[in-house]
């Protein structure tokens, strides 16, 4: 089984090499500058079966639905899923987040996102809900998983 976090590592190398040629003949100068810049950028591999990959997405992530909802849509791209995975919810926050539904219920699933949609039990109007999602840190914790 191959676990991957949705953190993503990349390393940049830069090296610029510069010669300067300088030949005096009577009065001819020559100057001559070479520069050479290298990137390079390690990628996660894909998955491989069977394939699990977790994260934490952020509260600031929260958007306005109608109807005294909220929904975010969470990437998973980091994941390099290969196909559209199982997807797992579940809810953190400091306070309040046991009043929320719909949070286990995926939409639009891909291998690279997929999106959920909360209502609470409170009666907040959507923009007093997004902002104690906020306040309150209600992150998503997520799963995905194919085998």
């Amino acid at each position: 089984m191959k676990i991957l976090a949705t953190t993503s590592t990349e390393t940049t190398t830069v090296s610029t090499v510069t010669t300067v040629t300088t030949v005096a003949v009577t009065t001819v100068t020559t100057t001559s500058t070479t520069s050479t810049t290298t990137t390079t950028t390690s990628n996660q591999t894909s998955c491989t079966f069977p394939c699990v990959c977790v994260g934490i997405s952020s509260s600031t992530l929260w958007q306005a639905y109608p109807n005294n909802s909220m929904y975010m849509n969470i990437d998973t791209s980091n994941c390099t899923f290969n196909q559209t995975p199982l997807y797992f919810t579940s809810m953190a926050g400091s306070a309040s987040h046991y009043g929320l539904t719909g949070y286990g219920a995926i939409y639009s699933p891909t291998s690279t996102s997929f999106t959920i949609y909360i209502k609470n039990v409170f009666d907040w109007n959507s923009s007093y809900l997004i902002s104690v999602a906020t306040i309150d840190a209600w992150n998503v914790n997520w799963f995905g998983l194919y085998y």
